[in-house]
């Protein structure tokens, strides 16, 4: 039965509660802690390997787990990252540059993030902002129009919007909404 060599070079800061455990037996106990993260709900492969270094498990066999476990398809960063845009556009219409950085928060792989991103182009983005400034117009109408206008522009600016983006969104949304 192999054991994990002990070295200066390999031990965290301080210490390993994980020193003299076999490989095969500390390889199992990281394989049931990753099956029990993933079924509880998805997570990216950098989302797993934070949670199983921070158990302080060492870093090449969580690697090499998480690596299997993507081979064989318990793990998938491409297509949860297209999901997990899918929604946010659905739910929320925020800015690819707002979407670019949530993927990145949870630790998708930048292939990963770059192929989820892909379809959306500037023309999209400046639909969905159009879409959002006309919703949102409506509940301003009270409002005069230059305060109207720039709680709008301010809406689509916290959704990540560029201001190119947002002044044409708002134009359109004024333009709209006073016919």
């Amino acid at each position: 039965m192999p054991f994990i060599q002990v070295t200066p070079e390999n031990l965290p800061e301080g210490g390993s509660k994980y020193s003299l455990q076999s490989v095969d037996s500390l390889e199992e106990e990281i394989r049931q802690a990753l099956l029990r993260t993933i079924t509880r709900g998805s997570k990216s492969s950098g989302q797993l390997r934070t949670a199983m270094l921070r158990k302080e498990y060492p870093a090449e066999l969580v690697d090499q787990l998480i690596d299997r476990l993507t081979e064989v398809g318990l793990i998938n960063d491409f297509q949860m990252a297209k999901d997990l845009v899918q929604s946010q556009l659905n739910r929320k219409a925020v800015a690819k540059s707002v979407l670019s950085r949530t993927l990145r928060e949870k630790g998708f792989p930048k292939d990963a993030i770059d192929e989820a991103l892909a379809d959306i182009d500037s023309d999209s983005e400046l639909e969905a902002a159009k879409k959002v400034a006309e919703s949102r117009i409506r509940q301003l109408m009270k409002l005069e129009p230059e305060v109207r206008s720039r709680r709008l522009a301010g809406f689509l600016t916290r959704k990540g919007y560029s201001s190119s983006v947002v002044w044409a969104a708002v134009k359109h949304a004024s333009s709209t909404a006073s016919d």
